[in-house]
């Protein structure tokens, strides 16, 4: 296993390196010092490194923030995209299809805000809405479980039992997922 700092967190590893660097400075030899921190034995020598040099120091070695790439979408255009997305279908708004897919959710910011998204971008932004294609943001207000109950226990096995009877070929039963037999 490598030894390496991946399970501490920034201040952690910031705390690590400023200590570190005091004990090598008092004369402990930076191989030594790793070790006794769990880290590699070359740690030692590049946190020497790196706070050696004109003005660097202890700065050096402090934990820095790692923003990565800024989004093209503000956090209020995503939430428009939300609202515009909530109880509509794409037709709505001119799409020839009805339901919202990655790919007309892309179409739709770039014809609302003049911003390309990737698939890969728009999925993310989907995802930190909540929303997803496997989950329906609402159930339809006309569901009755009654209704359900009756069909999957009374209803569906009598077609299926008059299926059978008539052999009206092999069927899959949708409640299940196995074939009939």
């Amino acid at each position: 296993m490598k030894k390496d700092g991946r399970s501490q967190t920034h201040e952690t590893l910031e705390q690590f390196r400023m200590l570190g660097l005091e004990r090598i400075r008092s004369g402990e030899s930076p191989r030594v010092v790793a070790e006794s921190f769990g880290m590699h034995r070359s740690w030692g020598y590049r946190i020497t490194k790196r706070a050696t040099g004109r003005g660097k120091g202890k700065r050096a070695l402090k934990s820095t923030v790692c923003t990565g790439r800024p989004r093209k979408l503000t956090p209020s255009q995503e939430q428009e995209v939300f609202r515009c997305m909530d109880g509509r279908h794409p037709h709505q708004y001119g799409f020839d299809f009805a339901l919202w897919s990655r790919a007309i959710v892309a179409a739709f910011v770039l014809e609302r805000f003049d911003v390309v998204l990737s698939i890969t971008s728009v999925g993310a932004m989907l995802k930190r809405l909540g929303l997803s294609v496997q989950k329906p943001l609402k159930r339809a207000y006309q569901r009755n479980p009654e209704a359900i109950a009756q069909w999957t226990k009374e209803t569906f096995p009598a077609i299926a039992a008059q299926a059978k009877s008539d052999k009206a070929g092999l069927g899959v039963d949708p409640f299940s997922r196995t074939p009939y037999r």
